[in-house]
């Protein structure tokens, strides 16, 4: 049942990215199952924050997360390197992505009720505190405790696809036995305090090897946004579609040991 639905997941990205609306494609789909009782997600609030749901809190009895990684290509990474700014090519591929998960997401879950058990997802996850900047719910906290990496000094998940890609998460009843979470890191920092690079390539100065500053991420994030039409213009991509501006950054994944592979 885990390779079904793991297979389901890849060939769905793979039908997707055909559409002729759609400009970006990406890389094989790491997929994960992680116990919705395990005892890194009963004691979630207190790696995130006090309001944090639980999966009881987004289904009924559940077993399993299902978590998700869709990673982005070379090209797109590659055309992040240079500049203060996210790339046009960067935040399509952040636009696109987020726009198939709902699609993927509600395939998932029809497939899932075919077989006569139950799937939801977290409808509040995409939204956040302002007054914190944390959501009330983490798919990449899912996606470590599924087995499918470990969190890197650039507080993203360090997958054996590498870093640069979006994550996401279902939870359901499944019947299925769970993956284990990594034990080994894969941040070679953290592992050995060497590299670093994702520090340095930091422009806000949210990073640095002992703390994470989210509201000088986030400033950067909205700085983007806010220059999207200076730096792009009011154009449209090869496929036709409007081009806008998000609050995405993504200068400390790309040109890194980590952002294609775990080290």
């Amino acid at each position: 049942m885990k390779n079904l639905i793991t297979n389901y997941i890849v060939n769905y990205v793979r039908e997707y990215e055909k559409r002729d609306d759609i400009s970006t494609t990406w890389r094989k789909p790491l997929v994960g199952f992680a116990d919705a009782n395990h005892k890194d997600i009963l004691n979630i609030r207190q790696a995130t924050f006090e309001e944090h749901l639980m999966p009881s809190d987004v289904l009924e009895n559940p077993t399993i997360i299902i978590a998700y990684f869709v990673p982005f290509t070379k090209d797109i990474a590659d055309s992040n390197i240079e500049g203060e700014y996210a790339s046009e090519k960067w935040e399509l591929a952040y636009e696109e992505t987020n726009e198939m998960f709902p699609k993927l997401n509600d395939y998932i879950i029809e497939k899932i009720e075919d077989m006569g058990y139950k799937a939801a997802v977290c409808k509040v996850a995409g939204d956040f505190d302002n007054a914190i900047l944390k959501s009330k719910w983490s798919h990449r906290h899912m996606a470590r405790v599924a087995g499918l990496g470990t969190f890197g000094i650039n507080n993203m998940l360090i997958t054996e696809e590498g870093c640069c890609g979006r994550y996401f998460s279902i939870v359901t009843n499944l019947p299925v036995s769970p993956d284990e979470p990594l034990k080994e890191e894969n941040c070679l920092y953290k592992k050995k305090k060497s590299c670093g690079v994702c520090v340095k390539q930091c422009f806000s100065g949210a990073l640095s090897f002992d703390n994470y500053d989210r509201f000088k991420c986030y400033e950067v994030c909205c700085t983007n946004k806010d220059n999207y039409e200076k730096l792009y213009g009011n154009k449209k991509h090869e496929k036709g579609k409007p081009k806008g501006g998000s609050e995405v950054c993504g200068k400390c994944v790309v040109n890194l040991p980590c952002s294609f592979k775990r080290p």
